[in-house]
């Protein structure tokens, strides 16, 4: 939930239920179908393949997306209430309190898979745009004390945009934290094509 899923509310007639979708670029094909099939095999899907989406988009036209959808679950409802918080009537994804107990090396690296990217000569940007100052410097404090890794909060260029760099002297730590759980065509992310 930290990056690329997001949660719909199902209304139901005695209790809500939860639906997770995630949607990844024709050029993340390889990740969004393995990802696919980890989760048909654990029956959190009903097909093998992700859907292909049409998008609408002013600047691109025939832009298509795959998108993973999962069944959706009553007992998921606590995920939703940790992720999603309602102010003035707008629902907005947030960053749960208990993030860092769920922070593992294979939640990093889907983490870093769908919203990392290398920055030769520096290391990795981390694009945390929904997420507030504060929740970043959050998450970035918990990488730095659960993983050692070094790393700081920067500006996006948009106002009240976030990301967050984890520097080029952890990367060859970082490589060996997350490296057993990428899939090959994703390891572009973590410089080793460079």
């Amino acid at each position: 939930m930290l990056g690329d899923f997001w949660a719909d509310k199902i209304p139901g007639k005695s209790i809500d239920s939860i639906r997770f979708n995630i949607e990844q670029s024709i050029s993340n094909t390889a990740y969004i179908h393995y990802l696919t099939l980890f989760f048909y095999k654990l029956g959190y899907c009903a097909r093998p393949l992700p859907t292909l989406v049409e998008k609408s988009d002013i600047k691109i036209e025939n832009r298509f997306n795959y998108r993973l959808t999962l069944f959706t679950f009553t007992s998921f409802i606590w995920i939703y209430d940790s992720y999603y918080k309602t102010v003035n009537g707008i629902t907005k994804k947030s960053v749960p309190f208990f993030i860092s107990d769920y922070l593992s090396p294979i939640g990093l690296a889907h983490w870093i898979m769908q919203d990392g990217s290398f920055q030769k000569g520096q290391g990795i940007n981390i694009a945390t745009n929904c997420f507030t100052y504060d929740e970043c410097l959050f998450l970035a404090r918990i990488l730095t004390t659960k993983y050692n890794l070094k790393t700081s909060v920067i500006k996006t260029g948009i106002p009240n945009q976030w990301r967050i760099s984890i520097w080029k002297e952890s990367m060859p730590l970082l490589r060996e934290i997350v490296k057993s759980y990428f899939i090959p065509e994703m390891e572009y992310k973590l410089g080793y094509f460079y």
